[in-house]
C-alpha cells in the first residue's frame, strides 16, 4: 500500500468528486428529459403523498406519537439501506421522483413507513413475530414484485427472498420502538 501525502489524497478525492459531479449532472439532464412528468413519475408522486393522506385520516390518533416514532425510524433505516444497495449496484430505480436523492422516496419515505405504522396498529394483541412475518411477506413477495412489474424498481443483484428477513427485522424493531415509552411524564405534583 502506497502512503500518500495529504495533498495527493486531496487531489485524488477532488478528481473522483469531479467525475461524480459530471455523472450527476448527466443524470439530472436525463431525468429532466425523459422522466419528469411521465406517467410513472406521477405515480411516484402519488405514492409519496396519498399514503400519508390516508394514514392521517385512518390511524388511531391516541397512539399517533408512538406510530410516528416507529415510522420515522423505518424511513431513516430504509433510506440508509436503500442508499447502500444503490451504491453497491444491487438495484436501481428507473423513475426517481427527485433526481437529487438516488433512493426511491415513495418507497422509503411513504410506503414502508406508512405500511409499518398500519401493521403495528392493526391486531395489537397479535404476536409481533407473526406480524413481522406477515409484513415481510407482503413487502418482499407482493410489494417488490408489483414495483418491478410497474418498472419502478429493477433488482440487478438482489432477490426478494433477501429482503424478507430484513423486513421482518425492521418490523420487529419498529414495533419495539412504537411500544416502548421513551419519555415518561411526571403527573404527580
Amino acid at each position: 500500500m502506497m502512503i500518500m501525502k495529504a495533498s495527493q489524497v486531496d487531489e485524488k478525492i477532488k478528481k473522483v468528486y469531479s467525475l461524480y459531479h459530471k455523472a450527476h449532472d448527466a443524470f439530472v439532464d436525463t431525468w429532466l428529459e425523459v422522466i419528469l412528468f411521465t406517467p410513472r413519475w406521477w405515480l411516484g408522486l402519488g405514492l409519496s403523498v396519498i399514503p400519508w393522506i390516508l394514514w392521517v385520516k385512518l390511524h388511531n390518533q391516541q397512539i399517533r406519537g408512538d406510530l410516528i416514532r416507529a415510522g420515522f425510524f423505518m424511513a431513516i433505516i430504509a433510506l440508509i439501506l436503500d442508499s447502500i444497495g444503490l451504491q453497491f449496484g444491487l438495484w436501481l430505480y428507473p423513475y426517481n421522483v427527485f433526481p437529487f436523492i438516488t433512493a426511491y422516496l415513495p418507497w422509503d419515505l411513504s410506503l414502508l413507513p406508512i405500511s409499518i405504522m398500519f401493521m403495528i396498529e392493526i391486531f395489537p394483541n397479535r404476536h409481533p413475530f407473526i406480524k413481522g412475518i406477515i409484513y415481510g411477506t407482503l413487502a418482499a413477495f407482493i410489494g417488490e414484485p408489483i414495483a418491478i412489474w410497474l418498472d419502478l424498481y429493477e433488482p440487478l443483484y438482489w432477490k426478494s427472498i433477501y429482503s424478507f428477513p430484513i423486513y421482518i427485522l425492521l418490523f420487529l424493531l419498529c414495533n419495539q420502538i412504537a411500544k416502548s415509552k421513551i419519555y415518561t411524564v411526571n403527573t404527580k405534583k
